[in-house]
């Protein structure tokens, strides 16, 4: 085999992930969220704002807040796709991720267009235990979520700090219906919200257990788009979007100016 062929076992090329579309130097952190479409949002937020590509549903681009070098790579939806994005980053260089998504509330004190800055994830993603022990939740870095949770604060945005359930699937899984006129099961939200999850969503188990596991720093900030009690569902949210975006990076570019991550 030539050097420069893939493998199956690590099929990269030349130094390229085999779906990221990203090469060579990249910058220290990235901003993940899940939909391709807002990658070319951080263009509001970030100077120079270039998209290097697209593969799949992976999309990315490279920006400077502040003049600190920031990528944005969205991640698809759940975990599996997170686990590809999060482990080719790490691979890359990359020595931050925070994550900058959506996620149903659980949480009472939670109202639609809030802010949660992720302290930990409840153990629930079959896709995270390949990195993470058995039955254990995983935990943000603390210095990451303090830093979001500034920086939600800074930006005088409503929320808090909380713990979050990442499920493997949107329908059953997150307790909905798989048709329309079909059972919803709550009593799975009920669970979810006794173990200490404030919201569930898809991807933040996962990114924040393969960080761990390759010595990356991670964290997440999360708007609430939908309430699971209330069923409330937020319809217009590119503000909201915009401003997941804005805290990732004013986050970002703290740590790195001042931790030199």
């Amino acid at each position: 085999m030539a050097l420069n062929d893939r493998s199956a076992r690590w099929p990269w090329r030349d130094g390229r992930p085999p779906h990221l579309p990203l090469a060579g130097e990249v910058p220290q952190a990235f901003l993940l969220p899940g939909d391709p479409a807002r990658v070319d949002m951080a263009a509001m937020v970030l100077d120079d704002f270039r998209v290097t590509g697209q593969n799949r549903e992976f999309r990315a681009g490279i920006g400077r807040f502040d003049g600190v070098p920031i990528g944005v790579c969205s991640t698809g939806i759940g975990g599996a796709s997170s686990e590809i994005a999060a482990v080719e980053l790490a691979a890359l260089g990359v020595r931050l991720l925070i994550r900058t998504g959506g996620m149903g509330a659980l949480a009472d004190d939670l109202g639609l267009g809030d802010f949660l800055s992720v302290e930990a994830a409840i153990a629930n993603s079959a896709v995270a235990r390949f990195y993470a022990a058995s039955e254990s939740d995983v935990a943000a870095s603390p210095d990451v979520a303090e830093a979001v949770d500034q920086a939600r604060r800074q930006l005088d945005l409503a929320g808090r700090k909380g713990r979050v359930a990442t499920a493997d699937g949107y329908y059953r899984a997150q307790g909905r219906p798989d048709h329309a006129t079909g059972p919803a099961a709550p009593d799975l939200l009920d669970r979810l919200a006794a173990r200490g999850a404030d919201g569930v969503e898809m991807e933040c188990e996962v990114l924040l257990a393969v960080a761990a596991a390759r010595g990356v720093r991670a964290g997440a900030i999360l708007a609430v788009h939908g309430h699971r009690r209330s069923d409330g569902w937020l319809e217009d949210y590119e503000t909201t979007q915009r401003n997941l975006l804005h805290v990732g990076a004013l986050a970002a570019s703290s740590l790195l100016r001042s931790q030199g991550v």
